[in-house]
């Protein structure tokens, strides 16, 4: 016994000095910078490095780390702003010193132990000999405007509530100039990080303030303006990389005169507005005249800038605004051939050219392409490898261009995915050039609209007096689109803002120019012109897919004689929607839906009974039953879904802005993969999916899988890229990830989703709006039962029946807090709904929070009409329902618990229970081993007394259930497995002793017990 209570106290002592820190200087570091003296404070414990916590951390506690580790006295002790998804992980909790303490360890310590510690409260040291000084201003147009940032112990740190003070030390430092422009006083921030005087040369002399407010509201965040800032704009042109230069120095804007910009400086301003490089600098004003000043400072740049700002300037020209410079820039360019306005196309991918694909490059999207280099319309697209195949690998952005569009980058673009281009196949262009170059405006295509010609260089209109079908012939030769169909006037609200270039335009129709007909080239407007001539080629005849999640998704129009008209659906079958898809460049047919399965359209049904074989080449090569048939309405409008047809999603998180990313395609959900994903391709997911503009990977132990990965290697590209779909990839692959490389992405915004709306919805406003995703029911009995209802893209729609049942129903009912669900009924039950069917193919498990959370199609890709509506009863017991979440809609699985205790911090935990433990027994040992000396004491006395001596019996109180107290349960989701703490066996002596009902060490009472036995149950001291 003695021995077991040694080894006992020793092990506790043991337990208790190993809790006792012996502090040297190896023990403490500054972590996480370019300097060793300024940093996260890091201390060595049981051999693992960990934060220090502190609530309350000044530059007392700064200064006595600083002086430990020689670096000078402190001159700051900010809050740490962690990066995205960093785990802390404390030791020290608690510090308190007094400021002349030799090294921290002298310094009154807290607890020593690995429980959760706030991000704000991880403490920073900035000491003297460091170099945390580095300032900035950035997302700014120049080095001397943006916002203000300090290096801090991560790298860098947002400062916030800054005012006029600090803006002027922060320019001043950075020679800048005076400060122009700073944050209000007012906005934003309750604190502020840093104080000046306004006077200091340096932030060096300015005061930290360690009491900032938690976090910094960023959306009242104020750019510092000084007054060496300069930056560049084009005004009034037709695209963004088009119009008058305009040139800000420190807060105000003026113009260059025409004869300051050469060559030089106008590369250098497109490229700083990441528009490629110059392709003319027109004069006259020619984009309109400015305001305001008009510099008479000139650059003087070598064309190697990467901005204006970095150009030197000189004396300049003194003009008006009627000479306005101009500029025009591409981030294409025709090159190889003959002449700048023919060629191999390539475009500028992040400082360097590269060829385009020629992969699904037409005359539409060639003729936008000239319109923007200022070349005309496009002539022809030569095969690849007619202009060379260049050295650079080959891009891949495919362009669906209408021909309309005054930019190639106005035009929808898809990339993600696309297959690696063919050696060789680089796009090419045959431009007209301008001399008596055409083109047509403000129509659907490239081949209709109203009728302009370039004479001399300069844009017309082509008035419509004595024009006909003659007329309309030459053009649509001249621009490569087929035979004329309608020759017509366009009205006054089509007519163009030009100066008149022809006007009786007398054609025989065999003419190859329209410059070649009998026509008048005078300025001079005649009396009653007041329209412009407009022509319908048979190349205008297009097709197209809209009222559907996506380009490759929707109800079919089709572009005939200048107007849209939609398909009748009878007859509609797979192999017509393959020409669709083929046609659209959305890859295969998925799906031919007929009962205007994405809305009913206007005007007029073109075709009906197609009767397609599938590998036709438009859709009006078709053998069809007929044009606007008599039978047929917009209740019948068809519609396609495409291979093309891609959607997003976040899956799994604990609200819809974080999980598992997903992408839609070739009718299938499936995994994108982690590799390559960097913050700008995160920004743009998040922003995409409506979650705010950053976004960060977070690792998850295991991916619950799909069984598909369709993407790998994203990179998307900054300014141009709006969309996921625009980014570059590897191309599409069912088994695009191995194992444990599926993406998670938490962005951080969260976009809050209503649940409930029982009452009619007035749109009259935003605010009156229903939230995305909000859910109802109608036509039944009461606010408990009816057709299902969820808004979506600005509309109520309905959810299909398909594999509907009562675990989709049980879900509903829960979000409507309606009880548990009594019926899932399909068929319309409660009538049919309107608008679009938004779900389809609903596979909920009954315990989701919302039916946002259960597998689906994606939104609006279903085959499902309103007779089909799906519909719920519940059982109205609000009693029992268990609400949704406060965030309302997630995107995947239910609510996660709260973090269970990890891994890392198991040691320190269980030595410290373990202690305890060894406490607790050795004092009840030593109890029970007290009380069994007194009882063996007492049954020596009575062995004495003699045998027939007197007994009264002990009264013996009944005992009910032991009471053991309140059970906790703890869930740890440990790491590592540990075997539990084998019981001590039992030894031959203790196996089967009596209990003392005393509580002592069991002996042997009865009257007839031997002396010997009694001795040794019972030994003498």
């Amino acid at each position: 016994m003695k021995a077991a209570l040694w080894v006992l106290g020793l092990g506790t002592l043991l337990l208790t000095l190993r809790a006792v820190p012996v502090g040297g200087p190896r023990d403490l570091r500054l972590a996480y910078r370019h300097s060793p003296c300024d940093g996260v404070v890091l201390v060595l414990h049981d051999g693992q490095w960990g934060h220090v916590c502190n609530q309350e951390w000044t530059l007392a506690e700064a200064s006595v780390v600083c002086r430990q580790l020689g670096c000078g006295h402190a001159v700051g002790a900010p809050k740490y702003v962690p990066l995205p998804g960093e785990m802390v992980r404390p030791w020290l909790h608690n510090v308190s010193c007094s400021g002349d303490e030799p090294s921290l360890w002298e310094c009154s310590l807290g607890a020593w132990t690995q429980t959760e510690c706030p991000h704000e409260w991880v403490v920073v040291a900035l000491c003297a000999n460091g170099t945390f000084r580095e300032i900035r201003l950035v997302k700014g147009r120049s080095p001397c405007s943006g916002l203000p940032e300090i290096r801090n112990a991560n790298g860098v740190d947002r400062l916030c509530g800054l005012h006029e003070e600090e803006a002027t030390v922060f320019c001043r430092e950075l020679g800048c100039g005076p400060a122009l422009q700073a944050p209000r006083q007012d906005v934003g921030v309750v604190g502020k990080y840093m104080t000046c005087r306004g006077t200091e040369p340096t932030i060096r002399n300015c005061r930290l303030n360690n009491r900032l407010r938690r976090g910094c509201d960023f959306q009242h965040d104020a750019e510092v303006v000084c007054s060496g800032h300069m930056e560049a704009r084009l005004e009034g042109g037709e695209h963004p990389c088009a119009g008058r230069l305009e040139v800000r120095r420190g807060l105000t804007w003026g113009t260059v005169c025409d004869a300051d910009l050469d060559r030089a400086t106008a590369h250098v301003v497109c490229r700083e507005l990441q528009c490629g490089s110059a392709v003319s600098t027109p004069g006259g004003a020619h984009f309109g005249q400015g305001s305001g000043l008009v510099w008479t400072e000139a650059f003087r740049c070598a064309g190697n800038e990467s901005l204006l700002f970095h150009c030197p300037r000189g004396p300049g020209r003194q003009c008006g605004h009627h000479q306005d410079a101009g500029l025009r820039c591409s981030e294409f360019q025709l090159v190889n051939g003959s002449s700048s306005c023919e060629g191999r196309v390539e475009l500028q991918v992040q400082g360097a050219w590269a060829p385009l694909c020629a992969a699904h490059w037409d005359l539409a999207d060639a003729t936008v392409l000239c319109h923007q280099l200022n070349c005309g319309s496009a002539v022809a697209t030569p095969r690849g490898g007619h202009f060379g195949v260049g050295d650079a690998p080959i891009w891949p952005d495919v362009f669906h261009c209408v021909g309309t569009e005054p930019y190639l980058w106005n035009c929808p673009v898809t990339t993600l995915g696309a297959r690696v281009c063919a050696p060789g196949n680089a796009a090419t262009a045959v431009c007209s050039g301008l001399p008596h170059a055409l083109r047509l405006r403000d129509g659907q295509s490239r081949c209709d609209g109203r009728v302009e010609v370039s004479l001399n260089g300069v844009w017309g209109r082509v008035l419509d007096d004595a024009w006909d079908l003659r007329g309309a012939r030459v053009v649509c030769r001249q621009l490569g689109c087929g035979q004329a169909d309608r020759a017509y006037d366009a009205p006054a609200p089509g007519r163009g803002a030009l100066p008149v270039g022809l006007s009786r335009a007398r054609c025989l129709g065999t003419e190859t120019r329209l410059t070649q007909c009998n026509v008048s080239a005078s300025p001079l407007v005649p009396a009653g012109a007041t329209r412009d001539a407009g022509v319908v080629c048979s190349g205008s005849r297009r097709v197209r897919l809209v009222a559907g999640p996506h380009r490759c998704a929707g109800r079919v129009e089709v572009l005939h004689g200048g107007d849209w008209s939609t398909v009748c659906d009878d007859g509609w079958d797979l192999r017509d929607a393959q020409v669709v898809c083929r046609q659209l460049g959305c890859g295969r047919a998925l799906r031919a839906l007929g009962a205007a399965p994405f809305g009913a359209g206007a005007g007029r049904i073109w075709m009906a009974e197609l009767g397609c074989r599938g590998h036709e080449s438009a859709l009006w090569r078709c053998p069809s039953g007929g044009r606007g048939p008599r039978d047929c309405g917009h209740k019948e409008d068809a519609g396609v879904v495409c291979s093309g047809s891609v959607a997003l999603r976040l899956r799994g998180g604990t609200h819809q802005c974080a999980g598992w990313l997903d992408v839609f395609y070739n009718g299938t959900w499936g995994a994108v993969c982690s590799n390559a994903l960097k913050d700008i391709s995160l920004s743009i997911i998040c922003k995409q999916l409506g979650c705010g503009e950053q976004g960060w990977l977070e690792n998850r132990p295991v991916h619950t899988g799909l069984g598909t990965s369709w993407l790998d290697n994203i990179e998307c590209r900054k300014l141009r890229n709006s969309t996921l779909w625009q980014c570059p990839s590897a191309p599409w692959h069912p088994r695009s990830c191995a194992h444990g490389e599926e993406a998670w992405v938490t962005c951080a915004g969260l976009s809050e989703k209503m649940t409930q709306d029982s009452g009619e919805t007035n749109c009259s406003s935003a605010h009156s709006c229903p939230g995305e995703g909000m859910l109802r029911v109608r036509g039944g009995k009461d606010s408990c039962s009816g057709r299902v209802e969820l808004w979506h893209a600005g509309s109520w729609g309905t959810v299909c029946d398909d594999s509907w049942d009562l675990a989709d129903a049980e879900v509903v009912c829960r979000q409507l807090g309606c009880g548990p669900a009594v019926g899932a009924l399909a068929g319309a039950a409660f009538g049919p709904g309107s608008g679009p069917v938004w779900l389809d193919e609903v596979g909920c498990r009954g315990s989701e929070a919302s039916l946002w959370n259960c597998p689906a199609e994606p939104w609006g890709l279903g085959d499902c009409g309103h007779k089909e509506d799906a519909g719920v009863h519940c059982s109205r017991d609000r009693g029992t329902t268990v609400r949704p979440p406060a965030l309302g809609w997630t995107s995947g699985a239910p609510l996660t618990p709260p973090t269970a205790l990890k891994a890392g911090n198991l040691p320190m935990t269980f030595c410290l229970v373990l202690a305890t433990l060894l406490v607790i027994v050795s004092l009840v040992l030593g109890v029970q081993w007290f009380r069994g000396r007194r009882v063996c004491q007492g049954s020596r006395m009575l062995g004495s007394l003699p045998s027939e001596g007197v007994y009264e019996d002990i009264g013996v109180v009944p005992m009910g259930e032991k009471d053991e107290g309140p059970r906790v349960s703890l869930n740890l989701a440990l790491e590592e497995e540990y075997d539990d703490a084998g019981e001590p066996e039992q030894g031959p002596e203790e196996e089967d002793a009596p209990l003392n009902p005393a509580g002592g060490v069991p002996c042997s009472l009865g009257p007839q017990a031997p002396a010997e036995t009694e001795e040794a149950a019972c030994p003498r001291t």
